[in-house]
């Protein structure tokens, strides 16, 4: 042990003695370490740790939405599940503040709060008999809701609120900790008092489903069940059922499953990054111990071993490597600072991103093993010295000398090699990412505004009241000056869809449960025109297009392509399959142009327009205003919500945003995925710069009585030039051919992120490898100019 200290001590002595040295390896370790350790610590926080739930490897999810009905006889049925529940999102207005909010209503099925294991704060949830149809109107307010809209008030257990017009009892505050797993409601009611409609149809499937297996109960035995279960339901109500298949899947894996490749591709990225760093500390440590040379052979012939000698000069390694490890912290909680600016929305659980105790452990580990592992070779060659021949006055070390300068020029290699791969992922990723902007989307986002409102239902129930409100809405805005507006049920790109199951007139008959799907979406005013949607054929939606007027509506491009091929699908018909009452038939009047509505990425799938005014479903209370302006300001946008508060002050506006924003919105994750990936690249190509600069400084240095020789017996200074450039060529072009093998290989792993781009696209493999070899010839040609003003007398003394 008392050896030990002595040589980091004497490792701390002369590390101080050598700053240059030492500053140069720790910010090389720190920019690797760091990286790896902010990305780690995401890796950590989504994919390792487990959710914050009792016993969480017992909790499920299903693969698609259930209806309220189907999940009740699921529940009565099943005897493998301990608990299940689910939930919906609803926006409830609260009106007890000083203006209107919208606040995020999670409406709940029986066991929602038993099968998460969720305890409240404050006062109690609501009980399985408190949640049916007719029950009374009881609230749970999450954390955040409570301390911003009812100031953390203690006693408001049994206190009323007004929600949406109506008055709901508070019962329970949940914890600042507990958020569902993939909702964030601000508050939680009971499904069947809240939202009664919804719950009574077996078709509408809307709740995300969570349930928790019994003790000893494998995922196997429970999917065997479900389908047995899904054979009753289909035999219950083929309708809605006949193709029913329940998928379960583990709850942690549904909710980390469409990230998981990313982040491991980023963190394989960042590993590379990592070993590039390495790569140059191990360059930096043969060019330290040639210039110790002397010193080591002094101490071998004073008697140390060289098992003496690894082990001093290891020690020396991990120091530096743990600096570098500290350095490489500081830098991880900037880089976690970075990534949390630049989330996707679609990144799951990074509220939990810290440096703790895993990711300190897993960067200790790292900075010792970089320490020990790359240390060793340098040490190893180090250690075998001739010490009868060095310590001749006229003795050279010259085989030690080449033997450094071949494995100091495989490592340049292998970081160009890293670094080439690197350099082609970011390519790849930024082609992509250029494909999809320039990707046409079917409708003009300049300048357009768009914003959501949900009229409250105790006020606005039926279609005449929401028609009468929103004509009134949409005359206010257009009153402004300059601008256009409109609305739809649905903005492209927003993430909402709704479809139907239809039946089209004069078909042969389709057998219940069958019938195709077509999304509907409801507009009102010169929709088409503020979107710059095109009108292909056929007319737009005029006033007459109201209640008690034949029913019309305009298909999308993609509705005709699919169900009217090859004739006009102008005076068709279509109506709503199993709509009780006499049929409503729906005549196509035109055909628009399609839009990207589930991704610029996606294609479009066959969608109907129809008025508001004709509406059928009075549910339907939420719509998005779409309005056009010379600018999208924030006094322009003070100025619409103004006008639509003239009309009902009491209906909160949300999701004000523009149309460019959304679209951004649309390619975040790819834009996430390529921006680190192109950081780690660009740190990447700089490491491998300065190696190749370093090794090629090295072997100038070494070669400086051999250059003054040739330039005495008349070499000229182009000759040398030509002479050291060709020999680092050697390498970069080495260096250059392994890293595209190597990168052809690995970015097939990147298929499911890339867009209208193989993984082999030569345009991109070709712009990244003359980068990168002209990069590296200005590593290479700075110090072979230096070796060209050699003195050859000088040299030679």
């Amino acid at each position: 042990m008392e050896i030990f200290r002595q040589d980091i001590r004497y490792a701390v002595r002369t590390l101080i003695k050598n700053p240059g040295f030492l500053a140069v390896a720790v910010v090389t370790l720190a920019l690797g370490i760091g990286a790896n350790t902010a990305i780690f610590s995401v890796v950590n926080a989504v994919l390792l740790r487990p959710l914050p739930y009792p016993e969480p490897d017992r909790l499920i999810t299903f693969r698609g939405n259930q209806s309220f009905l189907d999940l009740e006889d699921l529940r009565a049925q099943t005897q493998t599940l301990d608990s299940t529940s689910g939930i919906t999102q609803l926006a409830l207005d609260f009106t007890g503040g000083a203006e209107p909010v919208q606040a995020l209503g999670g409406l709940v099925t029986p066991d929602f709060f038993k099968v998460l294991g969720a305890q409240p704060a404050l006062g109690r949830v609501i009980e399985p008999g408190e949640n049916r149809f007719g029950g009374e109107r009881l609230v749970v307010l999450g954390h955040k809701f409570w301390q911003q809209q009812l100031h953390s008030d203690r006693g408001v257990v049994g206190r009323q609120i007004p929600l949406s017009g109506l008055s709901y009892t508070v019962i329970g505050v949940m914890p600042s900790g507990f958020r569902p797993p993939r909702e964030d409601p601000d508050l939680y009611v009971s499904l069947t008092v809240a939202y009664p409609l919804g719950a009574q149809f077996r078709g509408v499937h809307f709740l995300q489903t969570y349930a928790r297996l019994k003790p000893n109960v494998e995922l196997a035995q429970a999917q065997t069940e479900m389908a047995t279960i899904d054979r009753r339901l289909a035999e219950i109500d083929p309708g809605e059922n006949k193709t029913r298949r329940t998928v379960l899947l583990p709850l942690h894996e549904r909710i980390v499953g469409e990230t998981r490749r990313s982040l491991l591709i980023l963190f394989g990225a960042v590993g590379l990054v990592l070993l590039v760093a390495c790569s140059n500390f191990a360059n930096l440590l043969l060019a330290r111990s040639a210039a110790r040379e002397q010193e080591i052979v002094i101490r071998a012939a004073l008697g140390a071993g060289r098992r003496r000698i690894i082990r001093q000069l290891l020690t020396e390694s991990v120091v530096v490597a743990l600096l570098g490890g500290i350095a490489g912290t500081v830098l991880a909680l900037w880089g976690i600072e970075l990534l949390l600016a630049l989330k996707p929305e679609d990144l799951p659980r990074l509220e939990g991103v810290r440096i703790d105790g895993w990711v300190l452990t897993f960067t200790l580990g790292v900075s010792l093993l970089t320490g020990i592992v790359f240390g060793l070779i340098p040490a190893w060659q180090a250690s075998r010295v001739n010490v009868a021949g060095a310590l001749k006055e006229s003795g050279r070390s010259a085989t030690a000398g080449a033997a450094r300068q071949r494995m100091r020029s495989v490592l340049v290699v292998a970081e160009l090699a890293m670094a080439m791969v690197l350099l082609a992922g970011a390519g790849l990723l930024i082609r992509s990412l250029w494909q999809l902007r320039t990707v046409a989307s079917g409708f003009d986002a300049k300048n357009v505004i768009t914003m959501r409102i949900e009229l409250p239902e105790s006020r606005y129930r039926e279609v005449p009241g929401q028609t009468q409100y929103r004509e009134r809405v949409l005359e206010a805005i257009n009153s402004i000056a300059g601008v256009e507006a409109a609305m739809v049920s649905e903005v492209p790109l927003g993430g909402n869809a709704l479809s139907h199951d239809f039946l089209i007139e004069g078909r042969p008959p389709i057998a219940l449960g069958d019938e195709p799907s077509l999304y509907s979406r409801s507009v009102m005013g010169d929709y088409f025109g503020v979107m710059r949607i095109p009108l292909i054929t056929g007319r737009d939606f005029t006033q007459q297009d109201r209640v008690g007027q034949p029913l019309v509506g305009i298909a999308n491009t993609s509705m005709v392509r699919e169900y009217f091929p090859n004739e006009n699908p102008l005076g068709k018909r279509i109506r709503w399959a199993r709509v009780t009452g006499a049929p409503q038939w729906i005549e196509i009047v035109g055909v628009a142009g399609d839009v990207k509505h589930f991704g610029l990425d996606q294609p479009e799938q066959p969608a109907l327009y129809w008025p508001y005014a004709q509406s059928l479903q009075p549910w339907k209370r939420w719509m998005q205003i779409v309005v056009r302006t010379a600018s999208s300001s924030p006094a322009m946008t003070a100025a619409i919500k103004k006008q639509i508060w003239t009309v009902d002050q009491q209906v909160p506006i949300t999701g004000v945003s523009t149309m460019s924003e959304v679209m951004a919105e649309s390619y975040a994750a790819r834009r996430f995925s390529m921006l680190l990936l192109s950081i780690f690249a660009a740190v990447a190509m700089a490491l491998a710069a300065v190696g190749i600069y370093g090794v090629t400084s090295y072997a100038v240095s070494q070669r400086t009585h051999e250059i003054g020789i040739r330039m005495a017996l008349g070499a000229q200074a182009g000759d040398v030039l030509r002479l050291i450039v060709r020999q680092g060529l050697t390498v970069i072009g080495a260096g250059l051919i392994v890293g595209i093998a190597v990168s052809l290989a690995l970015t097939r792993l990147m298929m499911a992120l890339l867009y209208q781009v193989t993984p082999s696209d030569p345009i991109t493999f070709g712009c990244i490898a003359a980068l990168l070899g002209v990069v590296a010839f200005f590593a290479c040609y700075l110090p072979a100019r230096r070796a060209t003003r050699v003195d050859p007398m000088e040299a030679l003394r």
